[in-house]
């Protein structure tokens, strides 16, 4: 096998995403987290691959996806959604109808980053749900980070 660094191209591969759930739900389990899911999306927005730990509550599934889908959509990690959102005002009326036009596929809360090559092309993005969200989104830098991705 390769290691991480070495196979880090212009594209997310399916080795590449299970490498990066593999590392986000090791993270959790150090963090002692409830139950996750992990959705890896290639820079299409298309499900590249998913895992939802046992006792994940099934609308979690969906909401990784969404953090992820979202990041991709606007382009930025979904923390950056979630502070626009919080703005009020346009910002937030931005956010709902871009949520509004994208049939509720975006979720404003921090969990989705993007998964940048080593020249900063976005290649995809993580979703992470099921933990208090701020620690979603360590799950799943760790995971983008061991994945030899940025």
């Amino acid at each position: 096998m390769t290691t991480p660094e070495s196979d880090v191209g212009s594209m997310l591969t399916l080795e590449h995403a299970n490498r990066i759930i593999h590392a986000a739900l090791v993270k959790a389990r150090e963090m002692a987290l409830a139950p996750i899911g992990v959705a890896v999306l290639d820079a299409g927005g298309h499900l590249k691959a998913l895992q939802a730990e046992d006792g994940l509550t099934f609308l979690r599934v969906r909401i990784c996806q969404a953090k992820a889908w979202g990041a991709l959509g606007f382009g930025v990690d979904s923390a950056q959604i979630a502070q626009r959102y919080a703005e009020g005002g346009v910002q937030a009326g931005f956010v709902e109808a871009v949520n509004a036009l994208s049939g509720g596929r975006v979720v404003p809360l921090p969990g989705g980053i993007l998964i940048r090559n080593g020249a900063g092309e976005v290649v995809g993005a993580v979703g992470v749900a099921g933990a208090a969200s701020d620690d979603d989104a360590a799950c799943a830098r760790a995971g983008i980070a061991a994945a030899g991705f940025v």
